[in-house]
């Protein structure tokens, strides 16, 4: 036996149809009946069994109609045996004839074994009840269901065919995809395109509602329904999906409740959905004729959507019991169940965080007493926040504080997410606020766990920034198994972020990848690849690995990571360590003129988000990149224009090292400038002044930054000696293959200078192999350059400058050739002579020619 079951207007008759004409073709003997309601008793269905098979028999079996049952059951066996070969019985519309009695005389049908040659086609609504499972095991049953009678985007491609020639594929697969390919549908909107000029409008606006698709729904579905199943189905229109416990809250009736197991007996187009609690969903077309229906009667949907709503909060299910309230039309209701569910805890209170819940609250704000709902109020802010709105965030705090006056609970939770606020809005929280959260978790009253996971959050990133990195490890420590107690992976994540941006400016790189690859892998894990959090990790471990010097890889994580951060959720340190990592793998790459284009697009996010201190860091960056680019003049100008002027070395708050984690400071960038031009006395004074006005301790790539400037001072002072000394002590106690990437772009001393320091006699042999195997790694040019014979690097500039100079030109002639100022110009001059090994003009151009440099 082969059954075909499916809904009305699947296409099941069409399909045995064909099926039948394939069979006909091919010489099978084959017989077709029709059935219908008055077959419903045995007689009548053995005698439509009987008659039919006349045509093959050539028999008159008009006397068969006085036999009771059992005979004409005889007789049908009698005459089916006589039939030599293959026999195809088709029973077309079997739902209409399908009671106990005949479900009985199917069932001894399949268990005559003298039958064997008969295959019997059952082309229902609604499936068999008789016992099949002897004929799976004899695998002698097949079913075709909605599975495989529903089309594919590309059968419904094939029916549109050259109807409504303005469709494309997506928009036909979309509308296949919004009818689950339930061919009535399709074949009515075919119709109704190919007869009209607006094939967009009526394929967007279809539904079960639609005139053509109504009628059909209710004459060939709904009317021919009892009475009882017709209430039901407009009583539940209004439900996106139902089991047996929702609606006995539903419909207040245990007896009511039960006819949803006897849906399957009406063949409707309802559809079981997977998991546990036998959940069930009417089709989306025919719930668009039921919920118009329901209208035309004037049933209440509110009324069902409002107490599932109550219904699934009670058993914790809070997004669903939002949906429900919001579908009812009632905000307040949602506000109220979201509050009452720990408000803005739920944000970070699952596995996966709770945005999509209040995305749907924001969407109804407008309607909500939010004055009535502090905690549902604070969670808008948040929401508000991550997505980049920070006014509505603000405005949505400021709601909460005033309603937190004179409640010390309430103003706990306004503290806490006035904090995160000021993370998001990049600004520094206070430090009262910072001791008042401390002494909040001294004083835990109030305190859910969730709101002192998100308390410790706070202090861990809070002191990260402030550059205290075993205060920030030890709270966000803390915070993780707050989170975790509370059941919050999706809080619990977040600190890895801070975890692992402590480890890597405490000098513990493989800390900082161990929480980064553990957050990539949580959040691929619980929420997907590409989410926002994975986005997050992907960008801050390409922060480690572009310092160690690993480009490609690092990036091919921030090809897309770093993108998907500026659109979406994020703060000030990711996109800087984002910002630090892509100008790092440019510049290993050489191609500069990318490195300033990245610069514009970060800048372009800095200033839609308001965050001052990622256009500060960019903009000390381009000063940087355009010094060692060899545009010293320029850069001195993007200098004094942004902030980074002569006059802001004096500032303590534009150099405090504690709070600029990365990028350069103007202390720096001028202590390199006048090393660049030459002038060692002003680069000391500065330097020296800068180092004393400090009130911490760097963190260890800055130390690494800073020891390598101090080298360049030695240098250029003459001093040799305390120089390879620094730099011996730099390999021996800081971890400097983990930031090597910093012997490149972090300070201005060249590489040539260091390789002729590791060759002082004062540096140990050990010291000597480690700094000339990083030394090595670390040398790549930063242009297309070309090599002398020796092995030196010189720019595509330097080359230049050289042929210019071994022309006899003066400083300013070549200037002028090149467009650059004296400055610059010395800047070069610099450079060659360092890598000739030479003092004087004259000297280089003779070096120069000796290694090949220049044609002899």
């Amino acid at each position: 036996m082969t059954t075909i079951v499916a809904p009305a207007g699947y296409g099941k008759t069409s399909l045995a149809v064909q099926w039948y004409e394939l069979l006909k073709a091919d010489g099978v003997k084959l017989c077709w009946v029709s059935l219908d309601s008055e077959h419903t008793n045995q007689e009548a269905f053995l005698l439509a069994l009987i008659d039919a098979l006349q045509t093959l028999l050539h028999e008159d079996g008009a006397d068969a109609g006085n036999l009771p049952a059992a005979a004409l059951l005889s007789v049908l066996a009698t005459r089916l045996r006589k039939i030599e070969g293959p026999l195809v019985v088709f029973l077309d519309d079997y739902h209409f004839a399908q009671t106990d009695a005949t479900e009985a005389l199917m069932a001894k049908i399949l268990a005559d074994l003298s039958l064997e040659h008969v295959k019997l086609v059952l082309v229902s609504r609604s499936p068999p009840r008789f016992p099949l499972s002897a004929l799976r095991l004899r695998g002698e049953f097949k079913q075709f269901g909605v599975a495989e009678l529903g089309f594919s985007d590309a059968e419904a491609g094939e029916l549109f065919a050259g109807k409504g020639t303005h469709l494309t594929e997506e928009q036909i697969g979309s509308f296949n995809r919004r009818t689950e390919g339930w061919a009535v549908a399709l074949q009515m909107v075919s119709l109704l395109v190919s007869e009209s000029d607006e094939s967009d409008s009526i394929l967007a606006s279809f539904d079960g509602g639609d005139t053509d698709m109504g009628s059909y729904l209710s004459e060939q579905v709904f009317e021919h329904l009892p009475e009882d199943i017709r209430q039901f189905l407009i009583d539940t229109a209004a439900l996106p999906a139902f089991n047996h416990s929702l609606l006995e809250a539903v419909l207040d009736s245990r007896e009511r409740a039960d006819l949803c197991e006897s849906l399957a007996e009406y063949a409707l187009p309802v559809t079981l959905l997977a998991g546990p609690g036998n959940w069930m969903r009417f089709h989306p077309v025919f719930n668009e004729f039921l919920k118009k229906t329901a209208s035309r009667r004037g049933v209440d949907a509110n009324r069902a959507l409002n107490r599932a709503a109550h219904w699934f909060e009670a058993r914790g299910d809070i997004d669903r019991a939002v949906h429900h309230a919001l579908s009812a039309g009632d905000a307040n209701l949602a506000a109220r169940i979201v509050e009452t569910a720990g408000g803005w805890r739920r944000v970070y209170a699952t596995t996966r965080g709770g945005a999509t819940l209040f995305q749907a609250l924001s969407g109804h704000a407008s309607e909500i007493d939010l004055a009535r709902f502090p905690l549902a109020t604070l969670g808008l802010s948040i929401f508000n926040a991550k997505a980049a709105q920070l006014a509505a965030a603000n405005h949505y705090l400021a709601i909460a504080d005033r309603v937190a006056a004179g409640d010390p609970i309430l103003a706990k939770d306004v503290r806490v997410v006035r904090i995160l606020l000021a993370l998001y809005t990049d600004h520094w929280a206070s430090a009262a606020d910072l001791s008042a959260l401390e002494d909040d978790l001294r004083q835990p009253d109030g305190m859910e766990l969730i709101h002192r996971a998100l308390a410790l959050n706070m202090l861990s990133y809070n002191f990260l920034i402030r550059s205290e990195l075993d205060r920030a490890l030890h709270y966000g420590h803390l915070a993780i198994r707050a989170f975790r107690d509370g059941g919050a992976d999706f809080g619990a994540m977040h600190l890895y972020t801070h975890i692992g941006q402590a480890f890597f400016l405490s000098g513990d790189c493989a800390s900082a990848l161990s929480a980064y690859e553990e957050l990539i892998c949580e959040a691929q894990t619980n929420i997907g690849p590409g989410s926002d959090l994975d986005a997050v990790g992907q960008v801050l471990k390409a922060e480690v690995l572009s310092m160690r010097g690993e480009a490609d890889t690092a990036a091919e994580m921030l090809e897309w990571a770093l993108p998907h951060l500026e659109l979406h959720d994020t703060w000030f340190d990711l996109l800087a360590a984002g910002f630090m990592a892509e100008q790092r793998v440019l510049r290993m790459r050489g191609d500069l003129l990318a490195a300033h284009a990245a610069m514009d697009r970060i800048r372009a996010t800095a200033r839609r988000r308001s965050f001052d201190r990622l256009t500060r860091l960019i903009d000390g960056e381009r000063a940087m990149l355009l010094m060692a680019s060899g545009d010293l003049d320029h850069a001195i100008r993007h200098a004094e224009a942004n902030g980074f002027g002569i006059q802001a070395v004096a500032s303590d708050r534009a150099n405090a090292l504690a709070i600029h984690l990365r990028g350069a400071t103007p202390a720096i960038f001028w202590t390199r400038t006048h090393l660049a031009l030459g002038d060692k006395v002003k680069a000391r004074e500065i330097f020296d002044q800068f180092m004393i006005r400090q009130t911490q301790r760097p963190h260890v790539p800055r130390a690494i930054e800073l020891a390598l400037i101090e080298i360049e001072i030695l240098l250029a002072e003459g001093q040799s000696e305390p120089a390879a000394a620094r730099l011996s002590d730099l390999v021996l106690t800081t971890p400097l293959a983990d930031y090597r990437n910093l012997l490149r772009f972090g300070h201005p001393v060249a590489l040539s200078e260091l390789r002729a320091l590791v060759k002082h006699p004062t540096v140990a042999a050990i010291t000597r192999q480690r700094l000339q195997s990083l030394l090595t790694d670390a040398d790549v040019s930063e242009e297309p350059a070309v090599d002398s014979e020796d092995g030196s690097v010189f720019t595509g500039r330097e080359r230049t400058v050289l042929e210019l100079l071994s022309s006899g030109l003066s400083n300013k002639e070549i200037g002028r050739m090149l467009a650059l100022s004296d400055n610059t110009i010395k800047f070069h001059l610099r450079n060659i002579f360092a890598k000739l090994n030479v003092s004087t003009r004259t000297a280089a151009v003779t070096a120069a020619r000796q290694k090949g440099v220049l044609d002899r």
